[in-house]
């Protein structure tokens, strides 16, 4: 007999659905509105929530996006409208009674879906084809962002149509929870632009810049939460199961100890070995010795900790307390960053963001103790976003290839490698068999370390 999910759960996921649903027909009038010349209904209704300064910013800014739209119609266009549509199709997929009571329905709609999801990304791509990352008026690493999202959004999209052809209806659903991650990002930057306007002193093109930085994880939360509270009680979910193979992770990790203490430790007191190429204000405050000495004995605790919470286990004592000191030496960092460039800002909201969820992935996990299953997906959750600083060397390396600024790509590293971890951590966290990564768990006590 299945449960159904709490009265909280069904609100909050009707409203987060409510609000996807609504943004996706908004969306379907951005073509007309550029057109006939007007603001789109969307950055409207943010004037009047915010002020029209808030959105207009400065008029070179304005012309910018003006020019840039005009240049990429097609695509844009076709990425607003079929992308509004796939949104809107989207939140119908994920009432699980749709799918039980009208199956033709939930496979055509489902249909659609996939159509305009694909058409979207497809009408992303050409649009950020044909304009430099240099014209975007939110920064070059927010149109690296939205490289990297169009092509998880695909990535995400085929799995789960292989899933379904095979019927493997758990994975199917995990997949698509993935892929609809990808497209909340969208509503959930236009929201929290908002509550930026209201917050902060800056601009909708500063708000987005910063905000680049945090919206993939915590899309990747939100509909973790949705396979925890809602899809869980529709379906048995799969067993949690590593996403990347065991000596990729070791080496990662290995990589990342030396990242840390070399960005973190050694380069902000004068041994930096990228002296040549960046200046003193790219570096790293010296405050940030705390973060880097902790984050270096954390990562191959992670390690040693992922076989065990994998089988249900809460982490040690000594992980968590690591966890707290990392956050905390995030937040410090965070402190110590001035300026207000776009650079400026995307850094200083990655290291408060990933400083408070660091310390509220520990202070959790002080607190529950238990072997319940929605613990142990969580747990997994956090420990995957400890890892992200062992992938912004090669990450680095590639952006490096764009001829970049140095401000520019440690930007784009912290984005980038940030998201790659909360995808992860949501794959490994509910089972989801990964290419090239055997299928099931090993139901062992060895360390990954």
């Amino acid at each position: 007999m299945r449960t159904p999910p709490s009265g909280t759960a069904r609100t909050l996921a009707a409203l987060t659905l409510l609000l996807a649903a609504v943004f996706g027909l908004m969306s379907l009038s951005y073509p007309i509105s550029m057109l006939l010349g007007q603001w789109s209904l969307v950055s409207q209704m943010t004037a009047a929530l915010v002020s029209p300064d808030f959105v207009m910013g400065d008029p070179k800014t304005l012309q910018q996006v003006i020019h840039n739209y005009t240049r990429g119609f097609l695509g844009i266009s076709a990425h607003t409208t079929l992308g509004g549509l796939a949104l809107s199709a989207c939140t119908l997929q994920f009432l699980p009674g749709l799918r039980r009571r009208y199956p033709r329905l939930h496979r055509g709609v489902g249909m659609v879906a996939v159509a305009s999801t694909v058409g979207a990304m497809i009408g992303a791509m050409a649009y950020l084809w044909i304009t430099p990352a240099a014209d975007a008026v939110s920064g070059q690493a927010f149109a690296a962002a939205l490289w990297l999202q169009a092509a998880t959004t695909l990535l995400a999209l085929g799995l789960a149509v292989s899933s379904i052809r095979r019927r493997e209806i758990r994975a199917h659903m995990g997949w698509m929870a993935l892929m609809m991650a990808s497209l909340l990002t969208a509503p959930m930057l236009r929201l929290e632009d908002v509550m930026v306007g209201w917050m902060l002193p800056l601009n909708l093109t500063q708000a987005n810049a910063g905000l680049a930085v945090t919206l993939m994880p915590q899309a990747v939360w939100v509909m973790a939460w949705w396979m925890q509270g809602v899809g869980s009680t529709d379906m048995p979910l799969l067993p949690p199961q590593p996403s990347l193979p065991a000596t990729a992770l070791r080496a990662l990790v290995w990589l990342g100890m030396a990242t840390v203490l070399h960005e973190g430790l050694l380069a902000p007191w004068g041994l930096d070995a990228l002296a040549h190429w960046r200046g003193a204000d790219v570096r790293l405050p010296a405050v940030s010795g705390l973060w880097a000495l902790s984050t270096a004995a954390l990562l191959p605790a992670l390690l040693k900790e992922l076989p065990d919470v994998l089988q249900g286990h809460p982490m040690r004592a000594r992980t968590l307390l690591l966890m707290s000191a990392a956050a905390c030496g995030a937040l410090l960092i965070a402190g110590q960053i001035k300026g207000q460039s776009l650079n400026h800002i995307g850094h200083r909201f990655y290291w408060v963001a990933f400083g408070l969820s660091t310390l509220v992935w520990s202070m959790a996990g002080m607190v529950w103790r238990d072997k319940n299953r929605a613990q142990t997906n969580w747990r997994i959750l956090g420990l995957m976003n400890g890892l992200t600083p062992t992938v912004w060397l090669p990450f680095a390396l590639t952006l490096g290839l764009t001829g970049w600024s140095a401000a520019t790509i440690t930007t784009g590293v912290v984005t980038l490698s940030w998201g790659m971890f909360a995808w992860h951590g949501f794959v490994t966290a509910f089972g989801m068999p990964m290419p090239g990564v055997p299928a099931t768990t090993p139901q062992t006590g060895e360390s990954l370390a």
